[in-house]
C-alpha cells in the first residue's frame, strides 16, 4: 500500500518539488525564472491532481489565476467593471467576459452587486482580471444558470481565507453534514467570502454559523456541532 506524503513545512526561498508533474501555481509559489518552482512564504506545502500552493493563516487575500472568488461591484463603466474582491486595488470584470454577451447584448450591472467570478489574469504590477466564463458550464449569462455571475438572494459574509480554501474540498465534511439535514446553495470564494442561500433566513444563519464553528473542528465535534443548532432551530 502506498504511503501518504506527510505534510511538509516551506519556507520563504525553499524549491518546491513539482516531481515532474505540471501543475497550476497557487498562492505562496512562483516561478524563479529559471527551471525552478520557489516558495514565498512559510506554511504548509499543499497539493491537488493540477494545483500546488502554500497553506497558511494570511489574512489579506492575494489574487492567483484560476481562484473562485466573490466579489462587489464598486465602478460601472462602458466596458468593464470595477470589482472589489479584498485586494488592494478593485479588479476588473470585462462587460463581454460573460458567457455569450456580445457588444449589443451584455449584462448591464449595477454597482453594489454582489457578483461570483474567476480570476484570469494576476500580476503584481497589474490590475487584477476576472471572468464570468466557465470551460465547464456553458449557460449563457441571460438564462441565470451558469457557474459563474450575479448572486441574487441570500446572505453573503466572511471567513478566515484558510477556512474558504477547505471548503472546496470536495470531501469537506461541514457542508457534507450540513448537506444531510437541509438543502441549500452555496458559493465559495477564496478571497474569503461565502455566500449561503437556503430555504428561510433561520436556516441561512444556522448554515452560516456551522460554517464559521467549524473552523478548529474534527468531523465528530463538527457533526455535534451542527446536530445541536438544527435542534436549537427547530
Amino acid at each position: 500500500k502506498k504511503l501518504k506524503e506527510p505534510p511538509r513545512s516551506t519556507f520563504p526561498g525553499d524549491i518546491v518539488d513539482l516531481k515532474g508533474k505540471p501543475a497550476r501555481l497557487g498562492n505562496g509559489v512562483i516561478p524563479d525564472g529559471t527551471t525552478n518552482i520557489i516558495s514565498t512564504r512559510y506554511g504548509i506545502l499543499k497539493r491537488t491532481q493540477n494545483r500546488v500552493w502554500v497553506d497558511n493563516y494570511q489574512k489579506r487575500y492575494i489574487a492567483s489565476v484560476g481562484d473562485w472568488v466573490i466579489g462587489v461591484i464598486v465602478e460601472k463603466h462602458t466596458e468593464n467593471f470595477k470589482v472589489d474582491i479584498g485586494e488592494v486595488h478593485p479588479a476588473i470584470l470585462p462587460s463581454l467576459s460573460f458567457e455569450g454577451a456580445t457588444k449589443r447584448n451584455r449584462p448591464n450591472l449595477d454597482v453594489g452587486t454582489l457578483i461570483y467570478c474567476v480570476v484570469v489574469m494576476a500580476n503584481k504590477h497589474m490590475e487584477t482580471e476576472l471572468s464570468c466564463i466557465s470551460p465547464y458550464v456553458k449557460k449563457e449569462w441571460v438564462t441565470g444558470q451558469g457557474l459563474y455571475g450575479p448572486l441574487k438572494d441570500g446572505y453573503a459574509f466572511e471567513c478566515p481565507l484558510r477556512l474558504a480554501r477547505s471548503l472546496t474540498n470536495p470531501k469537506c465534511f461541514v457542508l457534507k453534514c450540513i448537506g444531510e439535514f437541509l438543502k441549500f446553495e452555496v458559493a465559495v470564494g477564496l478571497n474569503g467570502k461565502i455566500w449561503v442561500n437556503s430555504g428561510s433566513e433561520i436556516e441561512t444563519i444556522l448554515i452560516t454559523n456551522a460554517i464559521l464553528n467549524s473552523e478548529f473542528m474534527n468531523d465528530t465535534q463538527t457533526e455535534t456541532m451542527i446536530q445541536l443548532l438544527i435542534q436549537r432551530a427547530s
